[in-house]
């Protein structure tokens, strides 16, 4: 059978999907796919050939499978890093969690001091304790607000860090591994 241009980039698809198989096991898979390509062509045309073959990357993952070459793809890769990645979050958020409760704590004890400010000279804004030599030249974005919303800040990523270190330990522990697919 004469290659056509759309047989011939399925055979190069095929064989750039196969480059973790030895040089002799790929042209004896792209011979024998050139020979199945052929008989199907000749009894039902070359596209309805092409389409029963089904997506050069298919065939040739069916190929590594079978041949123990198959490699888990970047999604079940990145998948078995979730749970540290869940875990980092829920240290952060417990950062998160300790700095809003020592804002809250300092605000107690000097209301004056701790808040959301903006520096109208720079345009900066910054949430903390002012130098009270300058909070004359800072404007007070918070308020009487301050105090709950550095509560509500806190308890909020408190109970989601909590929530997301049990997820990663779930995940962790989890003897299927995540159903990414």
């Amino acid at each position: 059978m004469n290659s056509t241009p759309q047989i011939e980039t399925y055979l190069r698809e095929l064989a750039r999907a196969l480059t973790r198989l030895s040089a002799h096991e790929r042209e004896d898979i792209l011979a024998e796919t050139h020979s199945h390509l052929a008989e199907r062509c000749a009894l039902l045309g070359e596209a309805e050939a092409l389409r029963l073959m089904g997506p050069p990357r298919a065939l040739a993952n069916s190929y590594l499978a079978a041949t123990g070459h198959a490699n888990p793809s970047a999604g079940h890769r990145l998948a078995r890093l979730l749970p540290v990645t869940m875990a980092v979050g829920a240290v952060l958020l417990w950062v998160c969690m300790f700095v809003s409760v020592t804002l809250l704590l300092a605000e107690l004890a000097e209301p004056t001091l701790v808040s959301i400010w903006l520096n109208a000279s720079t345009g900066s804004v910054f949430v903390g304790a002012a130098n009270p030599d300058m909070v004359s030249l800072l404007t007070d974005l918070a308020g009487p607000w301050f105090l709950p919303l550095a509560g509500i800040l806190a308890v909020l990523a408190g109970v989601s860090g909590f929530a997301m270190i049990r997820a990663a330990w779930r995940e962790f522990r989890s003897p299927r591994g995540l159903a990414i697919h």
